[in-house]
């Protein structure tokens, strides 16, 4: 095995100027395939965190009117949910988390030079940015129980009120003439669903919220335990808020329960779709590359007939050169495979360093990608190396002695 190894060795060699231009065509294919998954998975982790809200378990509810008389009652009564209700249905066994939304959407929110603002005040709880997915600014800190419980006059704004109002964190802010310390200011995101409109928003303890007006909430956010699916849910809710409200349990309009499920399918399959598109359009580069190493061995086969021929003749036998060859594309391969990782890698660290828009995200090489390029290559490499051996291995000596070359 040495022995053929060395010969195999020696052969690329010889022939350098064609095995480079092998080995080039193996490396553009592999940095193509690695450069563009990697773009495709950074679009990917990107524009699922814009659809977290919608992409996530948790469930969005809104009181509403009910549409249906029920046991005596008439139609069009509105939902009102009490805090008791609340935390009765905290308690239920398909809810882990709950967090509750109030909103005033007519306060008068001013900067400090007295500058009206267009914002909107909602009072919200510790629970409500991570069942909402919202991310906060560097320094900035999300309202905590602390907050809820001593009523504290803390606000975080939203990155396009702040931008309006030129606000900064530790700067203060009016509502209705109060003033209140800001303390986070959430981050601009491109694209994505939000139902709040967050970057408009003011949002202060819940328990600060009810000091100022007697509201009723505006909206819930239920995460369900790991067990419990999407459907399930809802009905649990509806269940729960029809025994408590006395409605009827099928009359959807008395709370609304949005299901974004579908939504969520239809959003994952296409940014998946966006980066397999990606990755099959650098693998038609790593096939053309494949086919080149091909064509070259063909050649090679063409070149060395004489040779191989003589081989033949003197006892080495149709296995030795079908391995031979075989040994000589996948050396090729191999090498083209190594340089091309490696240079991926050099690249998405370039690109990195250059900055790219928000809305591409990071480009990042993941192990899955790394390895199902390896394993097609392997494929592409073992069909480019066998057919030209073969056709190596089943020469006849005489025919190949005569040969010209």
């Amino acid at each position: 095995m040495n022995t053929l190894f060395l010969q195999v060795t020696q052969t690329l060699l010889a022939h350098r100027l064609r095995s480079t231009l092998a080995i080039i065509a193996i490396v553009w294919g592999m940095l193509s395939v690695l450069v563009l998954v990697a773009l495709g998975e950074g679009f990917y982790r990107v524009n699922t965190q814009s659809f977290a809200l919608l992409m996530s378990d948790t469930q969005m509810a809104f009181p509403g009117q009910t549409a249906k008389p029920w046991q005596g009652l008439p139609a069009k009564r509105p939902i009102r949910i009490s805090k008791e209700q609340m935390h009765a249905l905290a308690k239920q066994p398909a809810i882990e988390q709950l967090s509750v939304m109030y909103g005033k959407w007519d306060a008068t929110v001013t900067n400090a030079q007295g500058r009206s603002l267009p914002g909107y005040v909602a009072g919200v709880d510790q629970h409500y940015f991570a069942l909402q997915s919202l991310t906060l600014r560097p320094a900035s800190r999300a309202i905590t129980p602390n907050d809820v419980f001593n009523h504290a006059r803390v606000a975080i704004i939203g990155w396009q009120l702040a931008q309006v109002g030129q606000l900064a964190l530790g700067d203060s802010v009016k509502v209705n003439g109060i003033p209140f310390f800001i303390i986070g200011i959430t981050e601009q995101k491109e694209g994505g669903v939000s139902l709040n409109n967050e970057s408009n928003q003011l949002m202060i303890p819940s328990t600060t919220f009810t000091d100022l007006w007697q509201s009723n909430p505006y909206s819930l956010l239920v995460k369900p335990k790991a067990d419990i699916p999407g459907v399930a849910l809802r009905h649990a809710i509806q269940t729960f808020f029809a025994k408590q409200q006395h409605y009827d349990p099928t009359d959807s309009e008395a709370v609304y329960l949005p299901d974004f499920s579908s939504g969520a399918q239809f959003i994952n399959a296409l940014f998946r779709g966006i980066q397999l598109f990606l990755g099959a359009s650098g693998m038609m580069t790593l096939a053309v590359g494949a086919l080149g190493v091909a064509n070259i061995m063909f050649l090679s086969v063409t070149e060395r007939t004489r040779e191989i021929g003589v081989r033949l003749a003197v006892g080495a036998t149709p296995k030795i050169i079908l391995w031979q060859f075989i040994l000589e594309g996948t050396l090729l391969v191999t090498l083209g495979c190594t340089i091309g990782v490696g240079l991926s890698y050099l690249a998405i660290a370039t690109l990195n360093q250059l900055g790219l828009p928000d809305w591409l995200g990071t480009p990042i090489i993941t192990s899955a990608s790394i390895v199902g390029s390896l394993l097609i290559t392997a494929c592409l490499a073992l069909c480019a190396a066998y057919f030209p051996a073969r056709r190596a291995a089943h020469l006849t000596p005489v025919l190949a002695l005569s040969a010209r070359g």
